[in-house]
């Protein structure tokens, strides 16, 4: 009877340190989970900004009502792209810029509390966006569209997972499921069309 009651203990132990250890990690997804609980999930959709300027670039899909500011970040430092993505969707700084070889990587929120700011729902519904269907990027230069060739769902440090070749390509990344930070959802484009501007 000692034996079982000293398994009992150790197997309780484990539980309570694995659910600490979660938590601690976790905590700012668990936050938000148990806000979307208590208050209900709110409507999905992106605040748009007051006003654009022309020169600001944007994301333009069907899941869009607006279109959505993105904000070139220098940095992968996290606190710094937190709060790149309360001014909209964030250009991750890997070396590679539109139209070109390889692949540039648009990444925005899909669900967040109000401390999220008002693109907190920017890529909510980036998981409806199927093959075939097309998103464009405007710059102040050119029209860059991109047609969905495939859609995944990894772990976070899965970047492998990101295309790496020849072709000119855009990954849309957000967390998934919606309400969590446990996974991401991929949605990956490959140019089709660049239309210039009028000098």
């Amino acid at each position: 009877m000692r034996f079982v009651n000293t398994i009992w203990a150790l197997v309780s132990l484990i539980f309570l340190i694995a659910g600490v250890a979660i938590g601690v990690y976790y905590q700012n997804e668990i936050m938000v989970w148990v806000y979307a609980l208590l208050q209900g999930e709110p409507a999905l959709e992106v605040t748009p900004a007051p006003s654009l300027s022309p020169e600001t670039s944007v994301l333009e899909m069907k899941l869009l009502d607006t279109p959505l500011p993105l904000v070139f970040s220098e940095t992968l430092d996290e606190p710094t792209i937190q709060e790149h993505l309360k001014a909209g969707a964030v250009v991750l700084p890997l070396g590679k810029t539109f139209g070109e070889k390889g692949n540039v990587v648009i990444t925005a929120h899909s669900t967040g509390t109000t401390s999220f700011g008002d693109y907190r729902f920017a890529f909510a519904k980036l998981s409806e966006l199927e093959v075939g269907d097309e998103f464009t990027v405007r710059t102040p230069k050119a029209i860059y569209t991109y047609r969905v060739f495939g859609t995944e769902i990894v772990w976070p440090h899965e970047v492998d997972k990101l295309p790496n070749n020849d072709r000119s390509t855009v990954t849309l990344v957000t967390c998934y499921p919606l309400w969590t930070n446990f996974k991401r959802w991929l949605t990956h484009g490959e140019l089709v069309n660049v239309s210039y501007h009028e000098p």
